[in-house]
């Protein structure tokens, strides 16, 4: 389900009618419109997930695509995030923007994976730095120290 939100200010209220038929691309325009505008980091959005007692958790990724599919993010696998995601394979995501109009887009629903060719193009993408960052990380494990980190 994608649910589209917007506040103005005194320009008044959105109107449905404004919209694209397809909400993908309205998820689109908004995000062009809050990098056009300067929005710090436009594409970050906060997932939310359940472990396996149902309690839930969130966290902040990066949307690294959106296309007929939806929005694509990318997580190790081994995660927390991942392995609450493959144990029951529904989120819910939100974006945020101040500018250029202060507007939310919140999405729930089933995810699922791209392939591994898509993750590995994607993975190829990153800079090396990052691409060894994320390797040292392992992501969702507690970091004993940055000396510890440095070393892997």
């Amino acid at each position: 389900m994608l649910v589209l939100r917007a506040r103005f200010g005194q320009a008044g209220r959105i109107d449905k009618s404004d919209l694209p038929d397809d909400p993908i691309e309205a998820v689109g325009a908004w995000f062009g419109a809050a990098a056009a505008a300067g929005a710090t980091l436009p594409e970050a959005m906060a997932v939310a997930t359940v472990d396996p007692e149902g309690r839930p958790a969130v966290r902040m990724v990066l949307l690294r695509g959106l296309d007929g599919r939806g929005l694509v993010f990318y997580s190790d696998r081994e995660s927390d995030k991942g392995r609450q995601l493959a144990g029951r394979p529904y989120a819910a995501l939100l974006l945020h923007w101040q500018v250029p109009e202060h507007r939310q887009v919140r999405v729930s629903g089933p995810v699922e994976l791209v392939s591994d060719e898509e993750s590995d193009a994607y993975w190829a993408s990153r800079p090396l730095g990052s691409r060894r960052s994320a390797g040292a990380s392992r992501q969702s494990q507690p970091i004993g120290s940055r000396d510890e980190l440095e070393a892997r």
